[in-house]
């Protein structure tokens, strides 16, 4: 029986990891440098129609890079398994392309929330310094349906590489 090789990461996520972890770190650099500029409380949900805010201590600037770490940091983990060949009984493993669609599926998925995660950091940042926010809600639809066109092109091209085999 022949032993199935690992799938390399194409180069272009490297690359896209690389960019949009510089552009999470230097925003998240900016809040740290202007963490004691912060008051003692700030907006931490604010409504899209509406000008009332919940409120809470400065440290919540500090929870949405959290979640979105732990995010990326389990969309990279599960990146690196789909490279691997997994064998079950009664069923091939998936192939050299198949896999390939996944890495890819997920480098897509991890980074795009990573980015969305920052730029709704700079909005909380920018509204809890004061300034007009610039997170609207078409903002919010306009990532969702990102998510969603970018797994359903994962799924079809993944059903579509299935049915060349």
């Amino acid at each position: 029986m022949q032993t199935q090789q690992k799938t390399p990461t194409p180069r272009f996520c490297h690359q896209l990891t690389v960019i949009v972890a510089t552009i999470f770190l230097a925003g998240f650099t900016a809040t740290l440098i202007q963490y004691r500029k912060l008051p003692a409380t700030i907006p931490v949900l604010q409504s899209f129609t509406s000008d009332h805010a919940q409120f809470g201590p400065k440290i919540a600037i500090f929870y949405l890079p959290f979640i979105a770490l732990m995010l990326f940091l389990l969309l990279h983990y599960l990146e690196m398994k789909a490279a691997y060949p997994v064998m079950k009984r009664n069923k091939p493993p998936l192939s050299h392309s198949q896999r390939q669609n996944g890495i890819m599926t997920f480098c897509l998925i991890k980074n795009s929330i990573l980015l969305y995660f920052t730029y709704s950091l700079f909005n909380d940042l920018s509204t809890a310094l004061g300034r007009d926010r610039i997170l609207q809600q078409w903002h919010a639809y306009l990532f969702l349906f990102l998510l969603c066109g970018i797994f359903s092109m994962g799924i079809v091209r993944g059903i579509l590489l299935n049915k060349k085999r």
